[in-house]
């Protein structure tokens, strides 16, 4: 008897379940693109008019876009680059650029951390 009830209980859940699932209206579809969404007629006017993009320009330096504090960290680590290279050239003058930047990167890197 136990089993039944039970048996009939978890049946009831899932048919209530599915019942509410189906009941529930579908999301509305994706109005905010649409001008005719807008609650007053300007706000029309001006969702009916797509905005004018700036055009980007090739060849823009990275740089241009830092933050202050960013720009003196950059400059702060070609300094340091700087430095180290003229530091390490002048201990080994035998040692090629490549090997020189290598070296400098990593010092650069671990005593920044």
């Amino acid at each position: 008897m136990r089993k039944s009830r039970t048996s009939i209980l978890v049946a009831l859940a899932a048919i209530a379940a599915a019942s509410t699932a189906m009941a529930q209206s579908p999301p509305p579809a994706d109005t905010s693109s649409s001008p005719s969404s807008a609650s007053s007629p300007s706000q029309r006017a001006a969702t009916s008019n797509p905005a004018a993009e700036s055009a980007t320009t090739n060849g823009t330096d990275p740089a241009s876009t830092a933050t202050p504090h960013q720009r003196l960290a950059m400059s702060g680590h070609k300094q340091a680059m700087k430095d180290c290279m003229a530091k390490e050239h002048a201990k080994d003058s035998t040692q090629s650029k490549e090997q020189l930047k290598k070296t400098c990167k990593d010092q650069v890197d671990s005593s920044a951390q």
